[in-house]
């Protein structure tokens, strides 16, 4: 999903570290622990990235929408459509030009922005696949939907968004340069190794970020209860998050 227009992997003596690593034949443990301590700088300025805190406030806009009697209404006023409430492909599409349409309005460009777009598309494309009759028609769809940003389902999709962004953060500069380090004699033999570290790097993430996965919930459904739901509120939920999320990844390296 889209394209990230990053350079080439940057010459900072941490990155050189991890350059070394692949050179060196390390295992998948090093690369992914020297990959997270290399992109520490970067991590710390997330949570105040202009792109992020877009998308964030939407999935926290559409988990306040979710849990008002009217679905309609109440989705409608948080940019879904009400023709686009009757298909899990329909419903998805809106999402992801309402995203769009946020991003575009930022300058410079958020490319962690995009990477956090892509994130919470595939979580919730993951989550809603199978859950309704068909993909196309079926006028009992939007309640259905709207689970996703409930519960358990909720915390299900946000684990999800954080362990997808996390290793797609830690892996878009990686991306430039490991192909250099794929064929015989190199660091990754063949395609099917690379696939192996890239499942690694997944898995990594997946275990470490468990460390939000109740704090999330309990933050937004308290938010949401005292009407405290906006951009201000959400930023300092992200700091709090990503204190979190990057205290976590230090302490499993």
């Amino acid at each position: 999903m889209g394209h990230y227009r990053l350079g080439n992997l940057p010459h900072t003596e941490k990155w050189k570290e991890v350059i070394g690593l692949l050179m060196q034949g390390a295992d998948l443990s090093e690369l992914a622990n020297a990959s997270f301590d290399a992109s520490l700088t970067g991590l710390n300025r997330v949570a105040s990235d202009p792109g992020f805190l877009k998308i964030l406030n939407s999935i926290i806009e559409l988990a306040a929408a979710s849990r008002e009697s009217d679905l309609k209404t109440s989705f409608y006023k948080a940019g879904v459509e009400e023709g686009s409430q009757t298909s899990s492909f329909a419903f998805i599409s809106q999402i992801a030009n309402n995203l769009s349409n946020q991003l575009d309005q930022i300058y410079p460009r958020s490319d962690v922005g995009k990477i956090a777009q892509d994130a919470i598309l595939i979580s919730l494309s993951r989550q809603i696949k199978g859950k309704t009759k068909s993909l196309f028609g079926d006028p009992e769809n939007i309640k259905s939907l709207s689970e996703s940003f409930r519960g358990n389902k909720f915390k299900l999709l946000m684990h999800d968004f954080y362990s997808g962004f996390m290793s797609k953060y830690l892996s878009y500069h990686l991306s430039r340069e490991i192909p250099h380090h794929v064929g015989n004699n190199k660091r990754f033999g063949n395609l099917d190794d690379h696939t192996e570290f890239t499942n690694h790097l997944d898995l990594y993430c997946r275990q470490t970020v468990r460390i939000t996965d109740d704090f999330t919930p309990g933050w937004v459904g308290k938010a949401i209860y005292e009407d405290k739901v906006g951009p201000e509120a959400v930023s300092r939920y992200a700091h709090v998050a990503f204190e979190k999320l990057i205290s976590e990844f230090k302490r499993s390296a």
